[in-house]
Order: C-alpha cells, then sequence, then structure tokens
C-alpha cells in the first residue's frame, strides 16, 4: 500500500520531496502539496550615491589628509619609476593617528596630480554614479601635450589608481578599497570611472585639504617639494620637523641621510621661490617652514589667537581676584 503524501508532510518531510515521490508513484497523491518558497538569493547591499561633501574653487585640487599625510604617493626617482615595486600588505609610512596598509603596485606623486584631477573632475558628480570625461580634457588640465604615447601614459596611470587597494584608518575612520572603482574606455578615449561613495568618510570635518594647483604646478619635476607642499596643506602652522619624518612622508628611498637632509632642504627653497613659504628655518635635525597663508587662513589664524588671549586674559583676572579681600 503507498504512503499517503499527508503523511509524509506531517512527518516533516519537504512539499518538494513529496512532490518528487508522488512522480515517482512512490506516494499517494491524497492532499494539496504547498508550494515552497523560491529560495531567496541573499540581497546585495546597495551603494547609494552620496553627494561629494567638499566644494572647492577652481584654483584648488583637494583631497583626503590620510594622501597628504603618508607616502602612500611617494617622491619616486626615474629609476623608481621604472623598477616600481608590487606591495602586498605593507604599512606605508604615515603620522600619528593614521594608518596605511597597501597592496599594489607603488603610486607616485605623477599618479598623485592625475588623481588630483579627476577627483575635480569628480566633485560635479555624486560618488557612486558615473563620472565622465575625455583622455584629452584630462591630459589638457595635466598640462600635458596630446599624444599616442602620452594616452598610453595616461591609461597605465588610471589602471594603476583602480588596481591599488588601500586599508586606511584615520582617527578611527576606516575605509578599505581603491581610489578608482573602475570603469571602461571607448575607441574615441572617452572614459567613464567611479569612485566608492564609501570613500566620502576620509572627506570628514577637518579631514581632507586643498592645494593650490598652480603653485603645485611650479615646483615642476621636484617630487619631493610636491610631496612636501601636499603635507603642509593639512597645517596651519608647522612645527620644526625631524629631516627623517619629512624623509618618510616623501618616500625617500635614499638611506644616505646627508642626501636626503639636501633633497628635503631644496625641496623648501623650491616652496619659498614659488611663494608657498615665506621663509624656513633649518637646523642639524630639524626644519621648520613658515607658510604663507591665504586670506581666510590669516583670518582663522588671527581668530585663533585673539582668543586664546582672551582666555588667558580671563584666567589672569581670576587669579587676581583671587587676591582681593572676601
Amino acid at each position: 500500500m503507498k504512503k499517503k503524501a499527508s503523511e509524509a508532510l506531517a512527518g516533516g518531510m519537504s512539499p518538494s520531496a513529496v512532490q518528487a515521490f508522488v512522480n515517482l508513484g512512490r506516494y499517494e497523491l491524497d492532499c494539496e502539496i504547498p508550494m515552497s518558497e523560491p529560495t531567496q538569493q541573499p540581497k546585495k547591499e546597495e551603494i547609494v550615491p552620496v553627494q561629494f561633501p567638499v566644494c572647492w574653487g577652481e584654483e584648488y585640487r583637494v583631497a583626503p589628509n590620510a594622501l597628504f599625510r603618508s607616502a602612500l604617493f611617494p617622491a619616486l626617482s626615474s629609476n623608481g619609476k621604472e623598477n616600481r615595486r608590487f606591495i602586498e600588505g605593507e604599512e606605508v609610512f604615515s603620522v600619528t593617528g593614521l594608518k596605511i596598509l597597501f597592496t599594489g603596485k607603488q603610486f607616485d606623486q605623477s599618479d598623485l596630480d592625475v588623481y588630483l584631477e579627476i577627483l575635480n573632475i569628480s566633485r560635479n558628480f555624486p560618488m557612486g554614479t558615473a563620472v565622465t570625461f575625455s583622455a584629452y580634457q584630462l591630459l589638457k588640465a595635466l598640462g600635458i601635450t596630446d599624444g599616442a604615447e602620452n594616452y598610453k601614459r595616461l591609461h597605465s596611470v588610471i589602471v594603476r589608481l583602480c588596481g591599488g587597494v588601500l586599508d586606511v584608518v584615520d582617527h578611527g575612520k576606516r575605509y578599505f578599497g581603491q581610489l578608482l572603482y573602475g570603469g571602461g574606455r571607448d575607441e574615441s578615449m572617452n572614459y567613464e570611472i567611479y569612485l566608492n561613495p564609501r570613500f566620502a568618510i576620509l572627506f570628514g570635518f577637518d579631514t581632507f585639504s586643498k592645494i593650490n594647483i598652480e603653485k603645485r604646478r611650479a615646483l615642476g619635476r621636484n617630487n619631493t617639494a610636491k610631496s612636501m607642499y601636499g603635507y603642509y596643506a593639512t597645517h596651519i602652522n608647522p612645527i620644526a620637523h625631524k629631516f627623517e619624518t619629512l624623509t618618510g612622508i616623501a618616500g625617500l628611498a635614499n638611506t644616505n641621510k646627508r642626501q636626503t637632509k639636501a633633497a628635503i632642504i631644496k625641496a623648501h627653497e623650491a616652496m619659498k621661490n614659488v611663494g608657498i613659504l615665506k621663509s624656513y628655518t633649518v637646523t642639524p635635525e630639524t626644519i621648520k617652514a613658515d607658510l604663507n597663508h591665504s586670506e581666510s587662513q590669516e583670518r582663522a589664524i588671527t581668530k585663533a589667537a585673539a582668543k586664546k588671549t582672551a582666555g588667558t586674559r580671563r584666567r589672569k583676572l581670576t587669579r587676581a581676584s583671587d587676591l582681593l579681600p572676601h
């Protein structure tokens, strides 16, 4: 005697299994077999586009402080560029409070030039949506002539930026992923790339800085000076820095301390010549930069100084009042 489908269901057998046995003639169909719910695939978390969190004028380029306060974009020599290292999960030099692990082919300051221009174009697009531009437009923004070799070089930089993976912790804020999410290019050299909207976390309050793009370009091929300019852009009044600290920030591979010290001093002289610095002071172990501030920075410094002075005056008055008889 055949077993009834109702009995199998009551015994806990799945509806699909019961239906299979009914189809084989093993079970008697004496009831309606409920249709099982299709197996639901786990939903992928949607990446919601977000508007670029900061605005800036055309004369500036902006990036998270994490990029300026580390050796993520080192000042590689010509030989270093030709023999870029492939890094896997290696910590790059950075300031206190910032930690960056990097996997990919080494970046350099010329890669940062390209990335800053892409970020500048991207500010008009919500993060997570397609950012479109032509290779010609990007080369023109970089001040580079068009031509087959430059198109090829530009594409290699974009691919390298897509391939590098960061794991960044900046004062408790964490982002891991690429600087460029990927994209495509058509036969007319028109690009369509994406920025991960989660990258916006590194653009929080006081975690990004801007540089004057004309002053950066005026530094020419002095990549150490470019690196130093980005680093100082994250400061208002920088203190004296040890040469070894600035050597680490610039990612200088030369182990000769006398030569790296000379390179750092030369970089400061270059920054002074283009108006980034008013002056700089050198000691045997340190160098202190005196920045040329913008009008808005000068107002902020004056306001902060006045506030500090007022606080000191109040504390002095409080102490003086303690001397009065009660």
